[in-house]
């Protein structure tokens, strides 16, 4: 095919514009002939049209008739129309020059409105990017905040899991999948799962914009574990829900436990330090004027049984008192380098008596015999004590075993943080028992004074109570293993001294001695000075009385060339035992002092009596002693 030059008139033109296959092409060459040179006359278009496709050999120009498609005709000549019309205002010179400063001004403020534009969008994209970086700090900080703060923190949302902090996860054991698909109440305890919804419906409520309250919790390992939590009402994902911060306060309440347990033992051992004080006293002119009613009955047998009977009354009220000062760590105490195995063997007889034959017995040393700084009747006592209980717990039969170690460190979680921070050895004395056993609750009030688990009447409740005061009398500690059906473990720890054991010398009194002496008895209590009188009296000795203190010293001021003796008690009205000792040593320096008290020594030194003293009986006193301790200062 040849290329042939032509010119093709505006209707042809029109035509072919109509061509859909043409039509890109037709619209980019309109608006190229629009800027072909020309007079600027009406002619000038189709000049250039011509001159374009004369020039444009590449497109042959086919028949007009092939090109003609009836359904484009119309469209094409709209456009045709349109382009006309605004072609020729462009080229209308006047309207150009009437309106040429409009169109300057609408291109300029055009053209600032686009600088604006682009300096506001470079603006707003800086200030995007420096908020987003700054939101992406701020979520890192709260991120770094919510993982490693100290307390757990949980969202709860419709009573589930909806966000959990590596610490809750730590505290409960539970990861956050494992508690998502559960109720969040089912960790809580039985005991405590009413106040916790109770809590929840609150905030729910707006009755209360946060609460903060303890509550217990179930672990994933079995263990209950106290928390305190803090919770408050927000809104999580458009929805409801409630946040909780908080932290594990088991130990704690485990100390608080043992702090109000020592308050409560120290509250009920003063009260009965102060009965066991007040009964001691009557005690004492019980068994006085016993004594002296079967000294004057030697003659008259039922008489004397009668007067044997009542001091036998009297010394098991004078063991319960004991038991009453063991308790209040009052007991009178005569701590000494005691083996330890000595003193088990010494009450071996004793203990297989008591526990019984149905039940096994057995003990088992350590190869080293630890020496304690103790007094072995007490040691004694706690292991009656201890026997008695196992008796009972065993009605069937079973086995009871004593063991003995050496600790070199004491380390017993069931002592919690009581054990000294100097450390030290001890000797564990443990007494283990295949019982009955006890539940947590049961063990919380053993060491309770009269609390007792046996019939009314049948026991007084001061077994345990009284091990407690005796260990701690030692500076030594007491710990109990036990399970309901798996018997009970008591384990004593006793402290360890590096010092040779003393041999306990038995001292034998005779016939009571006799003496000629004056002898000043200060005391309070009217029944004991009379019963000290007619003792005295009765051994041949002259007896002034003093109800108080101040008589006392006007006793002695008058007297003060014949009297031998003072005999003081350490707690009197008006001035005490202390006070009058002073007073009297300033009056006359020789004068020989004994006290009499019915508390334990520790009383002489809360008293202030630290320099040495002649003597001190604790009351009850029994009438051979209290003569033969008179005697014994007396001829020094």
């Amino acid at each position: 095919m040849t290329s042939r030059t032509v010119f093709i008139t505006d209707q042809e033109m029109r035509c072919r514009y109509q061509h859909r296959g043409f039509a890109l092409l037709i619209v980019t060459a309109v608006l190229l002939f629009s800027f072909v040179p020309g007079e600027g006359d009406a002619s000038s278009f189709t000049q250039g049209r011509g001159v374009f496709l004369s020039s444009n050999t590449s497109f042959p120009v086919p028949a007009a008739g092939d090109m003609i498609t009836e359904p484009y005709r119309t469209p094409a000549c709209q456009f045709r129309e349109t382009y006309d019309k605004w072609s020729g205002i462009l080229r209308d010179t006047a309207f150009l020059e009437a309106h040429a400063r409009y169109i300057f001004h609408g291109l300029l403020i055009s053209a600032g409105l686009f600088l604006v534009s682009i300096l506001w969008i470079w603006v707003l994209t800086k200030y995007a990017r420096r908020r987003t970086k700054q939101l992406k700090k701020t979520k890192e900080r709260y991120r770094a905040l919510f993982e490693n703060m100290s307390e757990g923190i949980v969202v709860v949302v419709e009573g589930r899991l909806a966000l959990m902090n590596p610490r809750a996860t730590q505290i409960t054991g539970f990861l956050p999948n494992e508690l998502s698909s559960r109720a969040i109440a089912e960790i809580v305890t039985q005991q405590d799962r009413d106040t916790v919804k109770e809590a929840h419906r609150k905030i729910m409520r707006s009755e209360a914009k946060s609460l903060r309250f303890p509550f217990r919790i179930t672990c994933k390992n079995g263990d209950t574990k106290w928390i305190l939590n803090n919770s408050v009402g927000m809104v999580w994902e458009n929805t409801p829900g409630i946040l909780s911060i908080f932290s594990d306060i088991t130990e704690n309440k485990k100390l608080e436990q043992q702090f109000l347990q020592a308050q409560k033992m120290e509250a009920i051992g003063q009260l009965a330090g102060g009965i066991a004080h007040d009964f001691n006293n009557i005690l004492t002119a019980i068994s006085g004027y016993g004594n002296l009613l079967r000294i004057k009955t030697d003659s008259d047998p039922a008489l004397n049984r009668y007067a044997r009977n009542i001091l036998a009354c009297s010394e098991r009220a004078a063991n319960l008192v004991k038991g009453l000062l063991a308790f209040s760590r009052k007991q009178v105490n005569d701590p000494k380098p005691t083996d330890l195995h000595d003193a088990i063997k010494g009450a071996e007889k004793m203990l297989r008596r008591i526990i019984g034959e149905h039940i096994e017995f057995s003990i088992i040393f350590s190869k080293a015999s630890p020496v304690v700084f103790a007094d072995s009747n007490q040691i004694i006592q706690v292991l009656m004590n201890l026997a008695t209980n196992a008796r009972d717990a065993m009605p069937g039969g079973g086995k009871v075993t004593i063991r003995t170690e050496t600790v070199d460190k004491l380390e017993d979680p069931l002592i919690g943080d009581n054990i000294p921070k100097e450390g030290g050895r001890y000797a564990l004395l443990a007494f283990e028992d295949t019982g009955v056993g006890m539940d947590e609750t049961l063990v919380e009030k053993i060491f309770d004074p009269f609390f007792t688990t046996k019939e009314t009447g049948k026991a007084s409740g001061l077994g345990l109570a009284t091990i407690y005061g005796i260990v701690k009398q030692q500076k030594g500690f007491v710990a109990v293993q036990t399970n309901p059906g798996s018997g009970t473990t008591f384990n004593i720890y006793l402290p360890i001294i590096d010092a040779p054991a003393e041999t306990r010398q038995i001292i034998r009194i005779g016939t009571p001695p006799r003496g000629t002496e004056t002898i000043l008895v200060c005391e309070d209590e009217a029944d004991i000075r009379k019963f000290i009188r007619e003792i005295l009296e009765s051994h041949g000795y002259s007896v002034i009385e003093a109800r108080d203190g101040e008589e006392g010293i006007d006793s002695f001021r008058h007297h003060k060339d014949k009297i031998g003796l003072v005999l003081l008690d350490v707690i009197m009205p008006k001035k005490s035992g202390k006070d009058v000792h002073d007073i009297i040593v300033g009056i006359n320096p020789r004068v020989k002092t004994l006290f009499m008290t019915g508390y334990a020594a520790e009383t002489l030194q809360n008293a202030g009596l630290n320099e040495p003293v002649s003597g001190c009986l604790f009351k009850p006193i029994e009438t051979d002693i209290l003569l033969a301790e008179i005697r014994r200062i007396l001829d020094e």
